[in-house]
């Protein structure tokens, strides 16, 4: 694996991908892109069906690159191993995902590979391709990846493909490589156990039969003293997520953006039927899980020795924790140990045990082992 930074315009972007291409070794690029960053749609998408080699990844709002967090910037992953494609477009409009993943990405070997998956972050179809992918492939890779997207422009094309930057899409690359997968967000319960009776796709209509803005508001007020009436939602819900009830050792995390009149709207979906808890955090707390998820993807990494960390961490953590946010990035840190990652729009990732989610204020660990061996 080479892993580089891309700091000034499209010239040294160019540069740095040809000279990934002039490596025998390397096989793809992954491409990781901050938002702010200067160089034009156009231009990357030009780069992008004319290099030689394949090129996947995302725009975000912020890349990681060391213990740097970047609101411009490139960052560039060339990996030897072998892999095979696919890209699904119209993922909203898209019925067939499982049948698309069948002709596009066969996997028949009996090794953990590990799935890099990058997805329209806010459309609507990221929930049937998480389904689409663990009945596909269920328990037998490791998956790690996010969604992608501009906090100021939700619609912007922003998945990296060979084909182009697209919009309501998703890229997906099995790569023969082991790899080991932790998972935790530091969050924790102020209330009980609530059942979701009514939702509309990723809007929440009621909480046991009640009007799930009363519900949320009550508990959030109560807890945190603060008025919902003087104060816009998400500068008071940035603090209070859902936590979705499962069977894995932590609750899943749903994050409320916006109320739609008494709806709540979430980034990603919550099934009618399931039970959530409303969640707060202590900053030191919530900085800490980073470092939960590493020593998880240390433990799931099975003694080899990590050549790379993937840290795929939500972007609505930097707008909670704030200048604290370092401490997560020291927290999550190995010495001699690359990083790379990105800020992102939700959270995909499964440990190899678990059913495969979307996570929203989650951290993402994926320590990535030498590509060059195979899988042992």
């Amino acid at each position: 694996m080479k892993c580089v930074l891309v700091s000034g315009g499209a010239a040294q972007l160019h540069l740095e991908l040809q000279a990934l291409n002039a490596d025998p070794e390397i096989r793809f690029v992954m491409m990781l892109l901050a938002a702010q960053t200067g160089i034009s749609h156009e231009e990357i998408n030009h780069l992008l069906v004319t290099n030689a080699k394949p090129v996947i990844g995302g725009i975000f709002p912020y890349v990681l690159y060391d213990k740097s967090l970047l609101t411009a910037g490139v960052v560039l992953i060339g990996f030897t191993c072998p892999f095979n494609i696919a890209v699904i477009p119209a993922l909203s409009k898209n019925d067939s995902v499982e049948s698309e993943l069948q002709k596009q990405l066969p996997w028949q070997s009996t090794e953990r590979g590990t799935l890099f998956t990058f997805v329209h972050g806010m459309g609507s179809g990221v929930q049937r391709l998480i389904d689409g992918l663990f009945n596909q492939y269920g328990l037998e890779i490791n998956y790690i990846g996010g969604g992608c997207g501009s906090l100021q422009k939700l619609d912007q094309p922003c998945v990296i493909t060979p084909l182009g930057i697209l919009a309501d899409a998703a890229v997906l690359l099995m790569a023969n490589i082991p790899s080991g997968i932790g998972v935790a967000h530091g969050w924790q319960s102020i209330s009980r156990a609530l059942k979701v009776t009514e939702v509309e796709g990723n809007e929440i209509i009621s909480i046991d039969w009640r009007p799930a803005a009363d519900v949320y508001r009550n508990i959030v007020e109560d807890h945190s003293g603060l008025r919902f009436a003087g104060m816009p939602f998400s500068e008071i819900a940035r603090a209070y997520p859902f936590g979705i009830a499962k069977l894995a050792d932590e609750l899943v995390i749903r994050d409320p953006i916006a109320l739609h009149g008494q709806r709540i709207v979430c980034v990603g979906e919550v099934r009618r039927g399931s039970y959530v808890h409303v969640m707060h955090g202590k900053p030191d707390y919530v900085s800490a899980a980073a470092g939960r998820a590493r020593q998880k993807a240390s433990e799931n990494l099975k003694g080899r020795t990590p050549r790379l960390m993937l840290f795929m961490d939500c972007i609505s953590r930097v707008l909670f924790l704030g200048e604290l946010f370092s401490r997560e990035l020291s927290h999550v840190s190995i010495p001699d140990v690359p990083l790379a990652g990105a800020l992102t729009l939700g959270e995909i990732a499964n440990c190899g045990y678990d059913y495969l989610e979307l996570y929203n204020k989650t951290s993402v660990v994926g320590l990535l082992a030498s590509d060059t061996t195979g899988i042992n």
